[in-house]
């Protein structure tokens, strides 16, 4: 019942919403030169003559037409321009919807006095660059970079600030041209200040080194950020200030020094309210823009994820979250040759979960499910930091140091209760690491001629890890796997040492054969040595566990020769390569050595068709050969949880994967719409995957390649339409796998097939409410072997921001969630609303804020997951209702 009448009142809004259409009506019309040829991205601006301010705007497509909608019963002056060309005004007043005005613009002997009509569009487009005029998207209320984005035409902020622009994820972040923390999106959206935003420049196949501009096939997506005049050669930023019952606390800190030769930016906070402007997840993602030349010819080596068994915690699934920040970033041009640039980032998390869970595994015993408790702490410390200088002498040559570095002090604490049978099991576990590695990277770029460009890259990485396993509990661990000797309790004590050399280079020559054809050669070495250390012991006993010592070592190396063919004809674009490799590696256990080598050609394609110009078809393939490292080939056993040892395996081989990948973009300013969408198809042959021998509810891990061929298919697609005063959004993503693997002996094949689609509507009433109504579903079909079940979950959603009184404002968001486990017939209900009063004064530096999280008191959530051996289905407890009274100054 609670449910129907929040479907109702979500009913009233949209259908409110759609009542106000009768307030504007479109302008419709075309651009022509004096012979009467279509004009394409002419700017269409309808100045409202009584408050001076655009009532509305529009660019001109392919065929020079263009739709501006206007409120009606207002006078407006149209103006049309577009370079080279004199501007068209006119005044309208009463129009007719269905009939279009004609422009045709005259030939200018003069383009002095157009720069700064342009620079007024809301909307420009010039090359490969979208520039928006965010005063024309906002309404002055925004707080962060974040807010102004998702009012952008075409952009995506998801709640971990990623963004997306006509469906493709942004790369780097700069701002006034200068890279903000190393281009990293979250941290740039999260703290970059609403107020301080000028214009949005969207840098398509962005590049900062000029001499291979235009020569790579990598489509870099860069967002350029325009500070507005009055925050350059001054400090800028904002403090924040909060406290709450409980001993809830926040503070924040961003200040920026923006000038021609200097920027800093400094940003500060500390809370346990849940904000998290840098997590665990970003510490480990963080890389310094130094990643590994080896994957762009289709060679990779599986290396396990340094995060690997760590809970990552988020406002979603956590009961307590606690996040510190200290982070400083620095450009400083010394002269038009020299640049220095680096970042320093110090962090420390202390986050609290708790989850109850029924655990199905896939094994052929009569009793397969499990109840599982868990109460975990999770305690990080980390600091990274970069530094590179820059050398260009001349827009020719291009040379670059960068050294990067990254350590951190992780502690995992966990208390388990498990139920199996008549099996009662308590559980106490301690995970910890103190992972670190060093990177340095030289990189130059030169070409002496039109014809001739070179460039030479090296690399050089170190990593180390240490991780520490300490397993405490009531019953005898590893029944049917392993012997342990009988004692009151059972304490296990497993370390390891692993650590990681890389050595990597790659010369490439560029051969310009004329404007539209390029070959380029490329020679590359990449050499990986790796040593793995580890054993097991038992508190109050004697016994050896020989079987789980380890003294590894693995070295593997690649030498590659490849060509690229770049071409460009009509509206198609072609680039064919092939790259041929030698490897050879060598693994080292128990004084017993084994090598081994092949040769392998791997190809790869990139095509792009141009449509028209506001379309494109791009599809690219590549062969990809996927090879295991250390940890995967260790004899020595490995105890990776309470129920599970895990056993490498000499005779693997390396795994061939055929990737395809198509996207489809559409942006129509003339319509208002936004169409994109993304394919990926991955055939994988002989791909190392996991075989499982169940002892009850404990498992014996290995790995094999597997002959039969596995497969996955996801995709995506997104429609974004303007129509009047309302925006519709409408998407959905799907995600189909079918892996073959072994269980118990047995060949199986596990399949899923996870879909989502997501819906959502959003207007302005009278301009002082904004209304966001939306709607997702999510379907998760898990199947292995004789064992299927389905995970629904329904979820209506509603955000509200009203202007109450001036200088007053209300904002609240509302979910509700209807969670469907099919296979137990069992549903759950829970939903979350938030609400957030502010109060800020015109032209006032102070703004004081009230806000209320989880209104209902909330107490937990349901999520599920499918792995190669078991189902899950969580209930994950989230932070109960908690409140916050607020300060914020503006610099």
């Amino acid at each position: 019942m609670l449910f129907s009448k929040r479907l109702i009142l979500l009913a009233f809004f949209i259908g409110f919403a759609f009542s106000s259409f009768g307030q504007s009506k479109p302008l419709i019309g075309q651009v022509l030169d004096s012979l009467n040829r279509p004009i394409p991205y002419a700017n269409v601006v309808a100045i409202n003559q009584s408050t001076q301010k655009i009532g509305g705007f529009g660019i001109s497509n392919d065929e020079g037409r263009f739709k501006v909608t206007l409120a009606t019963g207002a006078e407006y002056l149209l103006r049309v321009s577009f370079v080279g060309y004199r501007q068209f005004e006119l005044q309208i007043k009463d129009w007719d919807a269905e009939t279009p005005i004609l422009v045709r613009l005259q030939q200018s002997d003069t383009e002095l006095g157009l720069v700064e009509v342009v620079s007024e569009m809301p909307v420009t487009m010039k090359g490969d660059t979208l520039t928006y005029k965010t005063d024309a998207f906002t309404t002055g209320t925004e707080r962060k970079l974040s807010d102004v984005l998702e009012k952008l035409p075409g952009f995506q902020v998801d709640e971990n600030g990623e963004v997306k622009v006509q469906g493709k994820k942004v790369d780097k972040v700069l701002v006034d041209g200068k890279t903000f923390f190393d281009g990293d999106t979250k941290l740039a959206t999260k703290n970059l200040p609403a107020n301080a935003v000028d214009r949005v420049q969207v840098l398509k196949n962005f590049n900062e080194i000029s001499p291979i501009r235009g020569l790579d096939n990598d489509e870099t997506l860069a967002l350029n950020i325009q500070l507005k005049d009055g925050k350059k050669n001054m400090v800028f930023g904002d403090l924040e200030g909060g406290v709450g019952p409980e001993k809830r606390y926040l503070g924040h800190a961003n200040a920026f020094y923006y000038a021609p030769k200097l920027n800093l930016n400094l940003i500060g906070g500390s809370n346990n309210v849940g904000e998290q402007t840098f997590t665990l997840q970003d510490y480990f993602r963080f890389s310094g823009g130094m990643a590994g030349l080896g994957g762009r010819t289709g060679s990779r080596v599986q290396m396990n994820s340094d995060d690997l068994g760590i809970p990552m915690a988020n406002r979603t699934n956590a009961a307590e979250l606690q996040t510190h920040l200290g982070a400083l970033n620095l450009n400083y041009t010394l002269s038009k040759r020299w640049r220095h640039t680096g970042f320093l980032i110090a962090s420390a998390s202390d986050n609290r979960l708790g989850s109850n869970s029924l655990r199905t595994y896939l094994n052929a015993g009569d009793n397969v499910q499990e109840k599982l408790n868990s109460v975990s702490h999770v305690a990080n410390k980390s600091a990274l930091g970069k530094y590179a200088l820059t050398y260009t002498p001349k827009e020719e040559t291009y040379l670059k140091y960068s050294l990067f570095g990254k350590l951190s002090e992780i502690e995992n604490s966990n208390v388990l209760e498990s139920d199996f049978g008549q099996n009662l099991q308590n559980i106490t576990s301690l995970n910890t690491r103190r992972p670190y590695s060093f990177q340095q990277k030289l990189e130059w770029y030169h070409a002496p001629s039109v014809r001739h460009v070179f460039s030479t890259e090296l690399n050089w990485e170190s990593k180390f890890t240490d991780p520490l396993f300490d397993l405490q509990t009531n019953l005898k661990p590893l029944l049917g796997l392993y012997p342990i000797p009988n004692a009151e309790t059972y304490r296990l004590f497993q370390s390891q040492e692993l650590r990681t050399n890389t050595v990597e280079g790659a010369f490439n020559y560029y051969y310009i054969l004329n404007p539209t054809n390029h070959l380029n050669w490329s020679l590359g070495y990449q050499r990986l040595s790796q040593s793995l250390i580890g054993s097991l012991r038992q508190e109050g006993s004697d016994q050896g566990y020989e079987d789980f010592d380890n003294d590894n070592e693995f070295g593997f190396q690649d030498v590659y020769l490849g060509t690229t063919w770049k071409t460009k004809w009509k509206k198609w674009v072609l680039s064919p390569s092939v790259f041929l490799h030698r490897y050879a590696w060598r693994d080292q256990q128990v004084a017993n050595e084994l090598d081994f080598s092949k040769v392998l050609a791997l190809p790869g394609m990139y095509a792009k068709w141009t449509i028209k110009s506001n379309r494109s078809l791009t599809y690219r393939f590549q062969t990809e050969a996927n090879f295991m490292d250390i940890q995967k080939l260790a004899q020595g056993l490995v105890l990776q949880d309470y129920n599970a040892v895990f056993q490498g395996n000499r005779a693997l081989d390396n795994g061939l994967f055929d990737n395809h990948t198509m996207s489809y973009t559409h942006f129509d300013m003339f319509s208002g719409l936004t169409l994109f969408g993304n394919l990926n198809y991955q055939r994988k042959r002989n791909e190392i995957t996991t075989t499982t021998d169940f002892a009850g509810i404990n498992r014996l891990l290995s790995l094999i390649n597997i002959q039969p061929v596995n497969e996955t298919l996801n995709g995506d697609v997104r429609l974004d339409k303007a129509l009047n005063r309302m925006k519709f959004e409408i998407g959905g993503r799907w995600n189909a796998f079918s892996t073959n693997l072994i269980l118990d002996d047995r060949p199986t094949q596990n399949q899923q097939f996870s879909q989502t689609y997501d819906t959502k509507l959003t207007t302005t009433f009278f301009k002082i409410l904004e209304i966001k109504a939306g709607y997702s579903f999510t379907a998760n079909d898990y199947t292995s072997g004789q064992l299927q079940n389905t995970f629904v979950t329904h979820s209506p959603r509603l955000e509200i921001d009203l202007d109450i009184v001036k200088g007053l404002k209300l904002k609240a968001d509302y979910t509700y969630n209807t969670y469907l486990n099919q296979a137990a017939s069992t549903r759950s209900d829970f939903d979350f609303l938030n609400a957030f009063l502010m109060y800020r004064k015109k032209s006032s530096p102070w703004e004081f804020k009230a806000s209320v999280w989880n209104l209902f008191d909330t107490q937990a959530i349901r999520r599920d997951s499918f792995s190669e051996n078991l189902i899950s289905t969580f209930s994950y407890l989230v932070q109960p209702r908690y409140g916050l009274l607020t300060v914020k100054y503006d610099l």
